[in-house]
């Protein structure tokens, strides 16, 4: 029987070292990987209650430690650092998955959006451009405020 127990547990150790590489290959080419600065951040804001029709943009620099970063990792996992960010909390792990078929980028993070937002427990973001230096994307935030909002962000590599 302890043998049995044994074979068991390294078969799913084994399973599970097999798809966690398979994750690793999956993003370890992509453009997606690596360290990325925000360099300018849109929102789009409509309180139709009020008649209040509000774009606001923001400028950040982009460099290790300044303005907003997110890190990629080719193991699907990832991390955003709200470096000039008044919140107490200044740094977010998460999980990702990006699809390159339909543009899609999702975050997962059930400690990191559940609390905070709600109920949820990822995000999708559209990928509007993806290059080797740039990434743009958007998504509407039903999370963060009582009114879902537009926001776009224009991301530039650092590493």
């Amino acid at each position: 029987m302890k043998k049995g127990f044994q074979i068991g547990i390294l078969a799913l150790v084994a399973v599970a070292l097999l798809a966690s590489c398979r994750k690793v290959e999956k993003y370890e080419q992509s453009p997606i990987k690596g360290h990325w600065g925000c360099e300018k951040y849109i929102s789009h804001r409509v309180d139709t209650a009020n008649g209040i029709d509000r774009w606001d943009t923001l400028y950040y620099e982009v460099g290790t430690g300044r303005g907003y970063e997110v890190y990629f990792y080719a193991d699907g996992t990832g991390k955003l650092l709200l470096n000039d960010s008044p919140a107490l909390i200044k740094k977010f792990k998460c999980d990702y998955d990006y699809d390159s078929d339909n543009q899609i980028l999702t975050i997962y993070n059930t400690n990191w959006i559940t609390s905070m937002f709600s109920d949820a427990t990822s995000a999708d973001m559209d990928i509007e451009e993806l290059t080797d230096t740039t990434i743009r994307s958007s998504w509407i935030n039903e999370f963060s405020e009582p009114i879902p909002f537009f926001e776009r962000f224009f991301m530039k590599r650092i590493d």
